[in-house]
């Protein structure tokens, strides 16, 4: 038991051990599984509304799609992003956009979207051609909480 609060004891907050190199590494590693979760989410979530309209061949304004008609008007999450987000309002072309008061951008059931022949390529780099998997995420993080549980055992 006393070797265990030995190595915890680090966590202290009562002196210069809070800037060790066991901290640094636990906080980058930290960082880069919290970031990956991040990617994931933007690849899949905001992802499947990219997919799916250039799945379904919506390259300008006559062929555009309401989020009905891609089976997107469920995903929230997306369409929130696309709302507030002038990046993805640079890939995404809504038709006739319609903005409130203070100049947001509303989208409701009749809102017509596409992506622009010249914006695809971005596109599909940015957000891939298919669903991710999860197994890389859970794989990486395994090896960096390893590396930072082994990283305890270095440094003491």
């Amino acid at each position: 038991m006393q070797n265990f609060i030995r190595k915890i004891d680090f966590f202290r907050s009562d002196g210069g051990d809070l800037i060790s190199p066991q901290f640094v590494v636990m906080a980058v590693c930290f960082g880069l599984i919290i970031s990956f979760i991040v990617v994931y989410y933007q690849r899949r979530v905001i992802g499947s509304l990219i997919r799916a309209i250039r799945y379904a061949d919506a390259i300008d304004e006559e062929s555009a799609k309401t989020l009905a008609e891609i089976s997107q008007e469920n995903n929230i999450s997306a369409i929130t992003k696309l709302k507030k987000s002038t990046s993805l309002q640079s890939m995404v072309t809504v038709c006739n956009p319609v903005t409130d008061a203070k100049g947001k951008l509303i989208i409701d059931e009749n809102t017509r979207v596409y992506i622009a022949k010249d914006k695809e390529e971005r596109a599909r780099k940015q957000f891939g051609d298919g669903e991710d998997s999860l197994i890389p995420i859970i794989a990486g993080s395994v090896v960096l909480v390893a590396i930072t549980v082994f990283s305890f055992y270095l440094g003491k």
